[in-house]
């Protein structure tokens, strides 16, 4: 098992490091910025710290 962090992992406070991808449902989802946006999800915020896409995609579920 590694120590290093994952590529959905917190970095460095205030690295835009993620996204907030949406899909054609409506569901969100956080993805590592420097990633291919997957086929079926567009980005919908972001890049953005880890902290901020985590409050995004848990302020859409509500």
């Amino acid at each position: 098992m590694s120590a290093r962090p994952g590529p959905f992992d917190p970095s460095p406070e205030g690295r835009d490091t993620h996204l907030v991808l949406e899909n054609a449902e409506g569901r969100l989802s956080m993805w590592p910025a420097w990633r291919t946006v997957p086929s079926g999800w567009a980005a919908r915020s972001g890049p953005a710290p880890h902290e901020a896409c985590v409050r995004r995609v848990e302020a859409g579920r509500g």
